[in-house]
């Protein structure tokens, strides 16, 4: 048991780092567009880099928070009839329910691999005028949904000690 918790205190340390590392993007995002915008309408010189930047930076920010709001139960849910329920019966409902998270994040998983490989093999790019290459936005989704599946892994294993037990772990 001892060992357990000490796997899911790495996971959700993991989870925890990530997402506060993540959360820098969004200075970034409001510095490129902060200069975007000065750049357009200030100079009359707009950049070309700018507006595909903070599309990427987004596109990374939602991917690889998502374990980082599921450790922190941020995700929406349905609250209505959970919050009647025991604890026993939320951790059971959210067992039996766990069956479509993980087929979810597996499906994500599975071909956001296959997508970032073709990305990587075939050198795609956005085809704009900048033209980086896609590669590194479509590598965050699997490694977002490894993430998310990671933390929920942890999330099934505690509500699984909480349906059975009845008290929810630490």
């Amino acid at each position: 048991m001892r060992y357990l918790k000490r796997v899911l205190a790495l996971v959700d340390l993991i989870s925890d780092r990530g997402g506060k590392l993540i959360s820098f993007l969004v200075v970034f995002m409001i510095a490129a567009m902060t200069y975007e915008v000065i750049a357009r309408y200030a100079f009359n010189a707009p950049t070309i880099w700018a507006r595909e930047t903070v599309q990427f930076l987004l596109g990374g920010y939602a991917l690889l928070g998502g374990a980082y709001v599921l450790r922190h139960n941020g995700h929406v849910s349905m609250d209505i009839v959970y919050n009647r329920l025991s604890t026993r019966k939320r951790a059971l409902l959210d067992v039996v329910t766990s069956a479509f998270f993980f087929l979810f994040c597996g499906i994500l998983l599975w071909y956001g691999a296959e997508y970032a490989w073709h990305a990587f093999t075939l050198s795609e790019t956005t085809g704009s005028t900048w033209s980086p290459p896609e590669f590194p936005i479509k590598l965050m989704i699997p490694v977002g949904a490894f993430l998310l599946l990671l933390q929920g892994l942890a999330a099934f294993i505690r509500n699984l000690l909480t349906a059975i037990t009845g008290v929810r772990p630490e």
